[in-house]
């Protein structure tokens, strides 16, 4: 009688299943992120470009209102510098070279249906939570893009009004 447990196949084949479906999310998540962090960064740009343009007219005023202006400005700049952050080149994590190098050998042909399927289970599972710790601090850092440009615009739009207020009221 053989006290060895025997995976089942079935089994195994749906774990498989499921974790490379894991791995595909974990795909998706990532191109979610990189486009929002692009639009993010192109449009706090344009917003840079179009507040130092405007701000050249501050230059003269009051101390407080290019104070103001500056505090926009540079949280504009800081969301713009979050968002290109996350989108820093970062290779994504799948199975190996030298895992997949070892499939044509012998060793690994005459394995098991489900000892192949478990061990490339291991190293997707492995792969994909590598994967979401990146995504994870991804996303963590398009938040706080996120959060410095609508510091930002909330600056600038303070800024505006209080300017505009000025010249009806001089």
């Amino acid at each position: 009688m053989s006290s060895v447990v025997q995976p089942n196949p079935a089994t195994v084949e749906a774990l498989l299943d499921t974790t490379w479906r894991a791995a595909s999310a974990e795909a998706s998540r990532t191109d979610g992120l990189d486009r929002k962090a692009a639009t993010l960064a192109t449009f706090a740009s344009l917003l840079v470009s179009l507040a130092a343009t405007l701000g050249v007219r501050l230059a003269a005023g009051e101390v407080w209102a290019f104070a103001l202006f500056c505090s926009g400005l540079l949280a504009l700049v800081l969301a713009v510098g979050l968002a290109v952050r996350a989108l820093l080149p970062r290779e994504h994590v799948t199975l190996s070279t030298a895992y997949l190098e070892q499939f044509p050998t012998w060793a690994e042909i005459r394995k098991s249906r489900a000892q192949v399927q478990g061990e490339t289970m291991r190293a997707l599972v492995s792969a994909v939570a590598h994967e979401r710790e990146l995504n994870d601090r991804k996303a963590e850092q398009v938040r706080s893009a996120f959060v410095f440009l609508v510091v930002g615009l909330v600056l600038l739009a303070a800024e505006a009004v209080t300017l505009t207020g000025e010249g009806v009221l001089r």
